[in-house]
């Protein structure tokens, strides 16, 4: 018998307590993430990172972090408690913030020194991306699948609200040690309080449900197996797209805070004002993403938001305000909140259990070589693109020549999803819509207005079509 259905307002009470842990765990690696991994480069800039360091630090530690997710597939047949790997490994995660916090007050600014922290930070990555297919196992079984949208969009509310009070706080603490004459101190404190957030995970992780976990021998596959079988695998063409598009992603993603400090000038405080604008657009909205996904599936929310998270970079050409930049991260916290909800949300539906955590693994896998590629690019566009461009008798002198890397990432961006969005569909039985008339109700202002306070209705079972 499935549980009954969750609705908002009602679903805090509604709750199992694994999944009451799990929103607690949540919360406090989101504290964690907005304390540490958002202030990774931004702590690179200030140790005086060159671009291609920038560049490495924001994907090559991910990309050791994919390879240790498929180490973590192996070593689940090691351990009969998921639980209690995964509690392991996290808290030897949160120590690793403890030399990073120290790293400024040992060695001097410089080119060596963002090596050592681009080796912690590696180390950091592997000990927390070693957990996810497993914590993905472990969570896909307390999640029921019925309500699998409601609850995430529930739950990434609550870890967009922790990250976006964390940034504010964090950045306020980076503004007043800068302003005193030591921003050391500021990132003493910003990264002593990822490793005490991380340390409180292991606290969550106790109340999680541990149920056991057996694999049969006809549910294991290597990875060279699945990239054979990727040209008839429906998952396999949704995950070459994901990493296409974080390839693009990735060839800005690590120079939009260079180009805001070092180009335009802005404050920590400006910095963080902005960052966190795209994280409290993306919590206001998440659960009416989830309400969506429930009832029209995630391949429709990805047909939409892949051209939605294509265009952001673009509006980067277009101005370098402070109150532009705001309304460009409003618009990017909506999209995103609705592409990263409907990507999580496909694998788990796309793949059975059994075979959940090894294709996390091997998605993280593609998808980290890819990232690695698209930042080492973006790092050497920005050190080799021109300052302007001139066409047709028309000379165009951006605020910095990282603008023109925007654009690439964007056009990029454009092209997965014209040439791979076409190429996988949808695993669930959901209801009909067509895109215009999705579009029509994402867009209408009445309907974002009531993502807050609406009451979502109840959405009927669906039965599951078949899953790789």
């Amino acid at each position: 018998m499935n549980p009954p259905d969750i609705e908002e307002g009602k679903i805090h009470k509604r709750l199992t307590p694994s999944l009451r842990a799990a929103n607690g765990d949540g919360m406090a690696w989101a504290c964690m993430v907005g304390a540490g991994e958002t202030y990774l480069n931004i702590f690179g800039i200030f140790l005086k990172a060159t671009s291609v360091q920038l560049g490495l630090l924001a994907t090559l530690p991910q990309f050791l972090g994919a390879i240790s997710q498929m180490v973590g597939v192996w070593a689940m047949s090691f351990f009969a408690s998921r639980r209690h790997i995964i509690t392991r490994f996290v808290t030897l995660n949160a120590f690793v913030w403890v030399p990073v916090a120290l790293l400024p007050f040992i060695f001097e600014k410089g080119a060596s020194t963002v090596w050592i922290l681009i080796a912690l930070a590696s180390l950091y990555f592997v000990t927390s991306n070693f957990t996810n297919p497993i914590w993905n196992s472990l969570i896909g079984d307390l999640v029921p699948a019925h309500i699998r949208g409601r609850y995430f969009g529930y739950r990434n509310r609550l870890l967009g609200f922790s990250t976006f009070i964390t940034i504010l706080l964090c950045g306020q603490m980076l503004d007043v040690s800068q302003r005193y004459g030591d921003a050391r101190l500021g990132f003493l404190g910003v990264f002593l309080i990822a490793f005490l957030s991380r340390l409180l995970c292991v606290y969550f992780l106790q109340g999680y449900e541990d149920p056991p976990y057996h694999v049969k021998h006809e549910h294991h596959f290597t990875f060279w197996q699945f990239i054979r079988r990727s040209p008839k695998s429906n998952f396999a063409r949704f995950v070459y797209f994901n990493s296409l598009m974080n390839f693009g992603v990735n060839i800005a993603t690590p120079f939009f805070a260079v180009y805001m400090l070092r180009d335009l000038h802005f404050s920590y405080i400006e910095l963080t004002v902005i960052t966190a604008t795209n994280t409290i657009t993306q919590f206001l909205t998440m659960q009416y993403w989830g309400k969506i996904s429930d009832q029209f599936g995630n391949k429709k929310i990805l047909n939409i938001c892949g051209y939605g998270v294509a265009l952001s970079p673009l509006m980067w050409v277009f101005g370098s305000s402070l109150w532009y930049l705001l309304l460009i991260q409003v618009y990017a916290g909506f999209v995103w909140a609705g592409f990263n909800l409907a990507a999580a949300n496909f694998m788990f539906d796309a793949v059975t259990p059994p075979k959940r955590a090894r294709c996390v693994a091997y998605q993280a896998m593609v998808n980290g070589a890819f990232v690695l590629v698209g930042s080492l690019l973006g790092g050497y566009l920005g050190d080799h693109l021109p300052a302007s461009v001139t066409f047709a008798g028309f000379q165009w002198t951006p605020p910095s020549g990282l603008v023109f890397v925007f654009v690439i990432s964007g056009l990029v961006r454009v092209f997965a999803s014209l040439l791979l969005l076409p190429q996988f569909s949808e695993v669930r039985s959901v209801e009909r819509i067509d895109h215009r008339e999705l579009i029509f109700r994402i867009t209408n202002i009445a309907s974002i207005a009531g993502v807050t306070f609406s009451i979502l209705p109840g959405t009927r079972r669906r039965r599951p079509t078949k899953k790789e």
